[in-house]
C-alpha cells in the first residue's frame, strides 16, 4: 500500500494568485481609477470580491487541514464557527500582505480576534491617496466586509467589529462574534 503525501498548507499557486488579482499594487491601481467621494462603497466592494475569490479559490484548492476539519465539524455538529471561515480568512491575508501567519487573539466557539500587524494595503494608501484619507482608515470597510462575507457564506450570523486600528496604533485588530 502506497503512503499518500498530505498538504497542510495552502495551495501555493492560489497564494500567488489572490497576490495577482488582489494584492498591494491591483489596490494601488484600482484607487488610481476609483473617484475619491465614493471610497467607503470601493472598499467595501472590494472586500466583497477579495473574500469571494478567496473562498473560490480555497474551494477548489483544499488541503489537508480543511478537509480534516469539515469532516470533524460535520461528524460533531460544532467545530464549524469560527473555524472553517477563520481558514478563508487567514488564506486571504497571507495572500496579500506580507505576513506569514495570522496573530490570533481569541478563536472560541463566541468569537474570532485576529490582528494584522503590517499591512500593505494601508501603506499604499498613504502613498496613493496621502497620510489624511489613510488616516480617516476608509480601508477598514475592505476588511470588515471581508470577514462579514467569509462568515456569511458559510451561514453564520455575525457581528464585525474593528477593535485597534493602524493609524491609532501598531495594527488593526477584528473581532467577529457568534449573534
Amino acid at each position: 500500500m502506497m503512503k499518500q503525501d498530505y498538504s497542510f498548507d495552502p495551495d501555493e499557486e492560489m497564494v500567488a494568485q489572490l497576490e495577482r488579482e488582489f494584492g498591494p499594487e491591483t489596490l494601488r491601481s484600482e484607487l488610481k481609477k476609483a473617484p475619491k467621494p465614493s471610497a467607503g462603497s470601493f472598499f467595501a466592494d472590494f472586500g466583497r470580491r477579495w473574500m469571494e475569490r478567496t473562498i473560490d479559490l480555497g474551494e477548489r484548492h483544499s488541503d489537508r487541514s480543511y478537509e480534516v476539519l469539515k469532516t470533524a465539524a460535520a461528524k460533531t455538529g460544532s467545530l464549524s464557527f469560527p473555524f472553517i471561515p477563520e481558514r478563508f480568512i487567514e488564506i486571504a491575508y497571507l495572500g496579500t500582505q506580507p505576513i506569514y501567519t495570522v496573530p490570533i487573539v481569541e478563536n472560541s466557539a463566541r468569537a474570532l480576534v485576529f490582528k494584522m500587524p503590517f499591512c500593505a494595503y494601508f501603506t499604499v494608501i498613504r502613498e496613493e491617496m496621502g497620510e489624511a484619507f489613510a488616516g480617516e482608515l476608509r480601508c477598514r470597510d475592505a476588511c470588515l466586509t471581508a470577514c462579514r462575507t467569509a462568515f456569511q457564506h458559510f451561514g453564520f450570523k455575525v457581528s464585525v467589529a474593528m477593535d485597534a486600528t493602524m493609524a491609532n496604533g501598531e495594527y488593526c485588530q477584528f473581532s467577529i462574534r457568534h449573534e
